[in-house]
């Protein structure tokens, strides 16, 4: 087994997934590590390839990604513990895999597409509404930043490739409409 990817929340826990390295069906797991109460609890399992998860502004929305089976499900989030309510799948992707997510001022999804040479924002009701295509066919991470959190960073990967290009591992850069929220801190302790 091995971690795959993680963020904090806007109250300040951490968040990670773990996957196996041979990509076994579901044998992936979401975890909530401790914000102020030092306990690292299971929160769902049955993953195969997990990413985000991404949390919207307040943190009552969080968006995790099955990589393997194409949705991206917004689950509803309590502020006050980090409990996490049914997921309504919203997002489909089926020309790739969701990869590297992040959520925008407008409360958008930005999503990497693995495979797809893309990376598409949807709408808080899962809408498509914006396709930046890239000369790679492996975006990975993505986050929004610079002064004035309209730069949309965007990592591509080598991995798995039979012969790499020369683009292909780099990073990206474009201008976008709509900045990015600040990235939220992990707390040890409660404010």
């Amino acid at each position: 087994m091995r971690m795959n990817d993680g963020c904090a929340d806007p109250h300040g826990r951490f968040w990670a997934d773990s996957m196996a390295y041979d990509g076994t069906p579901d044998a992936g797991s979401l975890y909530r590590g401790p914000a102020w109460s030092g306990a690292v609890t299971r929160v769902f399992e049955g993953i195969t390839i997990p990413n985000g998860p991404a949390f919207d502004r307040d943190g009552t929305t969080m968006y995790p990604a099955d990589s393997a089976r194409g949705p991206a499900r917004p689950h509803s989030a309590d502020p006050r513990d980090g409990g996490l309510g049914a997921g309504e799948e919203s997002v489909r992707v089926d020309d790739g895999s969701p990869d590297g997510m992040t959520v925008d001022a407008e409360g958008a999804l930005w999503t990497a597409v693995w495979g797809a040479g893309e990376v598409r924002r949807y709408l808080p009701d899962g809408t498509l509404g914006t396709v930046l295509r890239l000369p790679e066919t492996q975006p990975a991470g993505i986050c929004l930043g610079g002064d004035d959190g309209s730069t949309l960073y965007v990592t591509t990967a080598r991995v798995g490739l039979p012969e790499p290009g020369p683009l292909d591992g780099a990073v990206f850069r474009a201008r976008v409409e709509v900045p990015g929220l600040p990235t939220a801190a992990y707390r040890s302790t409660e404010a």
